[in-house]
């Protein structure tokens, strides 16, 4: 007689076959077309007669699709359908103000999420979460600001194609926060290499005087939709720090990342 999978061995009973489920959707969300149950049994670590069996759930919720002959499934129309009603009523900046607010306590400084604007060719700052430490400068936030200049606009801007990083250099002028002119293309180009090979950006003054900007893009299922910047003055960030308190950004901003739909990294 064929047992049930709630008499399955499994980490609760349940418990475990929701894990399952949950588990095997993410599988199906993440894949680029169909997946065979032998991927899926290979990904879950569970016996393919189990994977099809918690396939055909899904199947007869609308939550997955495929047939049994060609045994490749793929995410059904419910999924879909779930997935936009969630996505219309909670925004980017709500789903990151948690990961905000773990880096403000973290470090004690100002952590804020911008949000890239792709017909303007800039970037707005439309969550933010405090440390104890008080700024001296004033953050403006929902007003467009440079992609140029800033870690949080560059974290962003290093990610875009060819043709975006030439019109928002193109369209921009000296730096607002120390004045500084405006690079080259070609040593804009070469920062923005560096920020890819690095992981996350820096900068000093560039968006606002005195302030260091730490900053790594944030992406969903489409590409790189912002950043996550912590931003404190200079002085309270020493230069051994940066490199930790970069790499722990870009750390959060990655799980952010997932968490608005981007695949995870290989």
């Amino acid at each position: 007689m064929t047992k049930s999978i709630a008499n399955e061995p499994t980490s609760g009973s349940a418990t475990g076959t929701v894990e399952r489920v949950l588990k095997l959707l993410a599988i199906l969300a993440d894949a680029a077309g169909s997946v065979s149950i032998k991927e899926v049994a290979e990904q879950l670590a569970l016996p393919p007669s189990t994977v099809h069996r918690l396939l055909q759930l899904l199947k007869a919720g609308g939550f997955a699709q495929g047939a049994p002959e060609s045994r490749q499934y793929a995410i059904g129309p419910q999924f879909y359908r779930v997935a936009a009603r969630v996505t219309s009523v909670v925004t980017p900046a709500e789903i990151a103000q948690p990961f905000l607010e773990q880096l403000a306590r973290m470090f004690d400084e100002a952590v804020v999420f911008g949000l890239h604007l792709p017909e303007q060719g800039k970037m707005s700052f439309v969550g933010r979460a405090d440390g104890a430490q008080r700024l001296k400068y004033q953050i403006d936030m929902f007003t467009p600001v440079s992609l140029v200049w800033g870690a949080s606009g560059k974290a962003i801007l290093a990610y875009l194609p060819t043709d975006r990083i030439k019109a928002a250099w193109t369209a921009e002028a000296a730096s607002p926060g120390n004045g500084e002119t405006r690079p080259s293309l070609r040593a804009l180009n070469a920062d923005l290499g560096a920020v890819r090979e690095r992981g996350f950006a820096t900068s000093n003054g560039e968006k606002l005087p005195d302030a260091r900007g730490i900053a790594a893009p944030v992406r969903n299922a489409r590409g790189v939709i912002g950043s996550i910047c912590l931003t404190a003055p200079v002085s309270r960030t020493l230069a051994i720090d940066v490199e930790e308190i970069g790499r722990q950004v870009a750390d959060t901003a990655e799980v952010l990342s997932i968490a608005l739909g981007a695949p995870p990294p290989p």
